[in-house]
């Protein structure tokens, strides 16, 4: 990020809020082609560009590329979470709807497919943004979409695990469905769950015989913090112990043998070299986007290395065909806006299903609150809401009612998706205090702190509205532009995936308000008893003095 000289305005900062993560809203069905994703041009988190799509914007040119096959094998993993893309800005890619829309055009096309999974479908779930039960019911509508799209096998992941080791083997044994296999050639099948685990799984596509399994790193399943995680252990292996059995039967019934490797993906490398027999290994990502759109050949060729980056934003496609032929050629394909297609199925199970789970259980209502700690190491104060800020700061709070922030919670009603209201992961970025103990709750209990208000940069403010004048707790809301780039405070909502050409030198010279009031009346410096009621005026400036 750019620094920038804030001395000219050395005031305080109101935060920028936007949409929340990925899951907060739906894909957006306008802007760039899936080619030149908007979002998907900025660098990730690690700095790495997105790749673009090779399909060349039309499904006609994606199988030519493929060798105009009968079938393709298409491999996913690291969705992260990310159910859909969450609609904040144009251009963003992936979403399970859109990996329907992918198939179906497929199939239409009389294209047979074959879905395989590297796991993690989920990422520590004990710190995501929307709490851990919200978490948890999206790991369980990731294993259902998988169901309906008719996945063969998912790789055993220990991030899939985090939502507790029985609790995840529960999920998948009742949402994954009768066909699709864990699969983990070095763990053996926990007691009670021997039908969903296999060391390995041969999948029928058109004339082709795919042979998959998986590995898992050791390590990571040991480092586990779950009491439950010897389902797991009992019958751990190491991979070299487990692979040469499970290979050598693969070869016996398929033409092409597939290993996923959860693990780091040096790991993956190692034991690509080690066993030839593979025609494809698919690696854990480094980034997010794929940076390379053909695959990495090794063993003189033979072995092509994936990975098909994080946050469910790429698919690796394979064309097959009989064994005789060359090595199956790959695309990796962009889930782009040109698959915005009805995914009816899908959207009803993501959309619909997933966020009327989530209002029943009263995630947001419910999720853990904690007490909030001012960088001073100050305690004590209660949100209070705008409305009992403007009595003092007449002008800031017209200044902040011409900026989107006024109306972040407004757009949440008005999305046309039903229940948005109710995910914690949009409801973090568009309303005050939420996730702090006096912060926001409901619609109907908290409507004072709807929107994203001064509190959300400044901290809560029931201290010194009483008690204008005092030192302390005008230090403890103190936040000058350095402060809030240091903390990372503005990045808390505009992050990579929802605001990724944020940058502190264009955006906030929009929302400053240093020396907008005065406070020469008397009356300011008096204090108040804050009014718990009304939301803040909606577009309406506050009357004249």
């Amino acid at each position: 990020m750019r620094r920038i000289d804030f001395r000219p305005w050395a005031g305080l900062v109101l935060s920028l809020a936007v949409l929340g993560y990925v899951g907060c809203t739906s894909s957006s069905s306008s802007g760039p082609e899936a080619g030149a994703p908007t979002a998907g041009k900025a660098a990730d988190a690690a700095g790495s560009p997105a790749a673009a799509d090779t399909s060349g914007g039309s499904d006609s040119k994606l199988l030519a590329n493929l060798g105009n096959p009968s079938a393709v094998l298409v491999v996913s993993g690291e969705m992260n979470g990310y159910l859909e893309p969450c609609g904040c800005t144009q251009g963003q890619v992936g979403g399970l709807i859109r990996r329907y829309d992918f198939f179906e055009r497929l199939h239409k096309q009389g294209v047979k497919t074959a879905q395989i999974d590297l796991g993690s479908l989920t990422r520590d779930p004990a710190a995501a943004r929307g709490g851990f039960e919200q978490a948890k019911m999206k790991f369980d509508h990731a294993i259902k979409a998988l169901k309906l799209l008719d996945y063969s096998a998912v790789a055993l992941s220990p991030e899939d695990m985090k939502v507790g080791v029985g609790e995840a083997l529960a999920l998948f044994v009742n949402s994954l469905g009768e066909k699709a296999r864990i699969v983990a050639a070095n763990v053996d099948a926990p007691a009670g769950f021997e039908a969903m685990f296999a060391k390995s799984v041969v999948v029928p596509v058109g004339s082709v015989k795919v042979g998959v399994t998986a590995v898992v790193d050791p390590e990571a399943i040991e480092a586990l913090n779950d009491p439950d995680k010897n389902l797991l252990t009992a019958g751990l292996k190491r991979p070299n112990d487990a692979i040469p059995a499970v290979l050598a039967d693969l070869e016996s019934k398929s033409d092409y043998q597939v290993l996923m490797v959860q693990g780091p993906p040096a790991m993956a490398r190692s034991l690509a070299g080690a066993y030839p027999g593979f025609d494809i290994v698919v690696a854990r990502s480094d980034y997010d986007d794929v940076l390379k759109q053909e695959a990495e050949l090794l063993n003189d060729g033979k072995t092509q290395l994936i990975q098909v980056g994080r946050k469910g934003k790429f698919l690796g496609v394979f064309g097959l065909s009989p064994k005789d032929a060359k090595r199956p050629p790959y695309v990796a394909v962009n889930l782009g806006t040109r698959y915005d297609g009805p995914g009816t199925p899908m959207k009803q199970l993501i959309q619909d299903d997933y966020r009327d789970a989530l209002r029943q259980a009263g995630v947001v209502e419910n999720i853990p609150r904690r007490n909030y700690i001012a960088a001073n190491g100050s305690t004590g104060a209660t949100f209070v809401g705008a409305e009992n800020c403007k009595s003092c700061h007449r002008e800031t709070y017209k200044k902040w009612l011409t900026t989107p922030h006024a109306h972040a919670f407004e757009s949440l009603l008005k999305d046309k998706k039903p229940n948005v209201a109710f995910d914690a992961e949009c409801v973090t970025c568009h309303t005050t205090g939420f996730e702090y103990e006096t912060g926001w709750v409901s619609e109907k209990k908290t409507p004072y702190l709807a929107a994203n208000q001064c509190e959300n940069c400044h901290g809560p403010g029931s201290k010194h509205v009483a008690d204008p004048d005092n030192r302390e707790f005008r230090a403890a809301m103190n936040l000058t532009p350095e402060k809030a780039e240091k903390n990372r405070v503005c990045l808390g909502c505009h992050d990579i995936d929802n605001s990724p050409h944020f940058d502190m030198t264009s955006y906030y010279p929009k929302i400053a308000h240093k020396g907008l009031d005065d406070y020469q009346d008397p009356k300011v410096h008096k204090g108040i008893t804050p009014k718990l009621t009304a939301g803040p005026t909606d577009g309406k400036a506050p009357a004249g003095k």
